[in-house]
């Protein structure tokens, strides 16, 4: 087992670890990943499939797999305004993201906290509401707080209205990943 401190040298926001030590390169790469939120009202519908096709599709943009994200640099996540710990994801929010190769099965809603406030670098909300919300609470964090639709629309909750709403819900969600997804900044590769 390696010894000692590890070494770490910074360039401009770039790290790099010299010398590894108690604390592996992994490790280091996963304490400074970016983090990726996706805000809802219950976490249970719009932020956890956001969640679960932003993580396939960064992943396969990344070239690896969704599990590998964190040791590329990246957590994605999901959290509600009004959420409680714990429930399951709907399961037609489950269904759909299933269509796409990913799963939902281990997805337990969590509220927003400063917590996870403090720690993202990118908060997508799902309406204005949200973003309003959580900037009334913590206007400096107001730089790193977004809608997720580009064009400043609030995407619809589907609770309790069918597959047929949550099928424009999860289109509509994919179709602004697409876009965010365009211009994310990516780790070189090289």
């Amino acid at each position: 087992f390696p010894d000692g401190p590890t070494s770490v040298n910074l360039t401009g926001e770039e790290f790099s670890v010299s010398r590894e030590g108690i604390v592996s390169s992994q490790s280091v790469r996963r304490m400074t990943a970016e983090v990726i939120l996706f805000v809802c009202t219950g976490n249970t519908c719009r932020s956890p499939m956001a969640e679960a096709l932003f993580r396939q599709m960064l992943a396969a943009r990344i070239g690896c797999q969704p599990d590998e994200l964190p040791d590329h640099g990246y957590f994605v996540s999901s959290a509600g305004i009004a959420a409680s710990y714990g429930s399951p994801a709907a399961p037609e929010s489950a269904t759909l993201v299933a269509e796409h190769g990913t799963s939902l099965d281990s997805h337990e809603s969590q509220p927003l906290t400063e917590r996870l406030l403090n720690h993202a670098d990118f908060v997508y909300t799902m309406t204005r509401g949200h973003r309003s919300a959580i900037i009334a609470r913590r206007p400096e964090v107001a730089d790193r707080v977004r809608l997720l639709a580009s064009d400043g629309g609030d995407i619809p909750d589907p609770i309790g209205c069918g597959m047929e709403e949550y099928e424009r819900c999860r289109d509509a969600i994919e179709g602004h990943l697409n876009r965010i997804l365009a211009d994310f900044p990516l780790p070189d590769l090289s």
